[in-house]
């Protein structure tokens, strides 16, 4: 008995419609979730969708997500709000898919099932990307993993803040009881289930989406700054969290797209225009004690950034103005930095360079 679970805030109506009539005639699937984080029109809109597909053998449910975490209400309080409601339903299996996947179809679905019914308790969804797409994931939360868990499978999962995933009941359960994960409703959910889903000792599966996840991209990289702290305050929090236990297997690698090698993830020019602003005071001592000279950032390498992400897992306080815009201000330069030097060189090339640095950061880690 397989759930189907899209959380959705204000994505294009259409697309979560045609996603939830995929799920909906899939063989596997016995119900179907739209869990909205907000009460307005959108949602109002997917419910009519809801009504209409009705019809069918498979039930379709939409309500708000409930006010469960202690951080930003956001995506986590969607997620916790559904695993808390699938434990005590009882499902199988519980799926979750971001609504706004334009390439969603029944092989999504078909590949989690089928490595389920190998016995693997978790399935994660892993994908190809344009190179300087899943800037967060790449910049933030796959170095720091590698910083505080060197020599497990955490700096190895591929979309360590990927909402694409199969869930066994076991697991479902384990989340839905685990009050660090409850609390957590903004941004950093995603990185609170991979890590809770490792130590949970079920073992994982990483299945390869060929075609890549298709998906809206970004103005500019101002856009993604709330991920970017949440995101860093939620890997931090890590730190002294229980060793990884769970084993990791996936499908082999495959050739990305090539339209997908040359697509760009964001608007540099943007990007460059809205970090024209000097640092103000709270900001700037907050940059000279990264090591930062506020007036000249100069290039930010993968060791400058190494270096700096070693102080933020340390000292970042979230919530503070100073911290939280001194280290949108690095990411971004390191992002920049990045997309001048490497991802101009090419796909492939880009992509062997992260996955070196990720390396770097692992082989080089202190035991936090």
């Amino acid at each position: 008995m397989t759930l189907v679970v899209f959380p959705f805030k204000e994505e294009a109506v259409s697309i979560i419609a045609a996603n939830l009539a995929i799920a909906t005639r899939h063989t596997r699937v016995r119900e179907v979730w739209a869990v909205s984080a907000g009460t307005g029109r959108t949602m109002d809109e997917v419910a009519e969708v809801a009504a209409q597909l009705a019809s069918g053998s498979v039930p379709v449910r939409v309500f708000p997500q409930a006010r469960l975490g202690t951080f930003r209400p956001g995506k986590g309080d969607g997620m916790n709000t559904a695993i808390r409601m699938a434990a005590e339903r009882g499902f199988e299996r519980t799926h979750f898919y971001d609504a706004d996947i334009t390439n969603f179809d029944p092989s999504w679905i078909d590949g989690a099932e089928a490595a389920a019914e190998r016995g693997f308790g978790v399935v994660r969804h892993r994908f190809p990307r344009a190179a300087t797409d899943a800037m967060v994931t790449w910049m933030i939360t796959r170095p720091s993993l590698a910083r505080l868990f060197p020599g497990t499978i955490l700096p190895r999962i591929g979309q360590p803040l990927g909402g694409e995933l199969a869930l066994n009941h076991a697991t479902v359960t384990a989340l839905a009881e685990d009050p660090f994960v409850v609390a957590r409703s903004d941004w950093g959910i995603d990185t609170l289930i991979t890590h809770a889903t490792t130590i949970e000792g079920e073992p994982i599966y990483e299945h390869n989406v060929a075609d890549g996840k298709r998906h809206a991209l970004y103005g500019s990289l101002t856009e993604l700054r709330p991920m970017v702290v949440e995101c860093l305050d939620a890997v931090r929090s890590l730190r002294g969290r229980p060793s990884v236990t769970a084993t990791l297997d996936a499908d082999p690698p495959a050739d990305a797209p090539a339209d997908l090698k040359t697509t760009v993830g964001y608007d540099e020019e943007a990007t460059l225009a809205e970090l024209g602003d000097s640092p103000g005071n709270a900001e700037r001592v907050v940059l000279e004690s990264l090591g930062f000279d506020p007036g000249h950032l100069g290039d930010i390498d993968e060791n400058r950034w190494g270096n700096a992400l070693d102080l933020l897992l340390a000292d970042f306080r979230l919530g503070d103005p100073g911290w939280e815009t001194a280290v949108f201000r690095l990411w971004a330069h390191r992002v920049l930095h990045y997309t001048r030097n490497h991802a101009v060189r090419g796909y492939d090339h880009a992509m062997a360079y992260l996955e070196a640095t990720i390396r770097q950061y692992e082989t080089t880690a202190d035991h936090h």
